[in-house]
């Protein structure tokens, strides 16, 4: 398990200079992605966990396939790896015993996230 997400809270950087290349000066599109990001997000992690409850592993690595870019693309590329791993192992079938801890300790560091990216979204004046 990456080292950020042993601590209690996880440590949350956000680094969103990938947005703000992409964003081509626009604080509106970088609160846009901000926005849509924190509405889907959670949904899809709670779907995940289900996934793993119901031990279906297809709609498990599905939905991590479908999540870990935009993690990535929130600036958080550590959170991105470890979706990448559950995505993994649960379309591999292997390490099914932890991919719950795994997903467990990422889901408590993506509550951090989504605080920092609100924060860093209020902080950001509209054009």
């Amino acid at each position: 398990m990456p080292e950020y997400l042993e601590t209690n809270p996880p440590v949350v950087k956000v680094d969103l200079s990938y947005l703000e290349d992409i964003a081509g000066g626009s604080n509106d599109f970088i609160i846009e992605m901000i926005d849509m990001f924190l509405e889907q997000t959670p949904g899809y992690f709670n779907d995940i966990r289900q996934g793993i409850l119901d031990k279906d592993w297809k709609k498990v690595s599905d939905i991590a396939h479908k999540v870990k870019p935009t993690l990535a693309f929130m600036g958080s590329n550590s959170a991105k790896e470890t979706m990448a791993g559950i995505e993994m192992d649960s379309r591999n079938l292997v390490n099914l015993d932890t991919i719950g801890a795994t997903f467990d300790a990422l889901h408590a560091y993506s509550l951090n996230l989504f605080a920092q990216l609100r924060i860093a979204r209020e902080n950001l004046p509209r054009d």
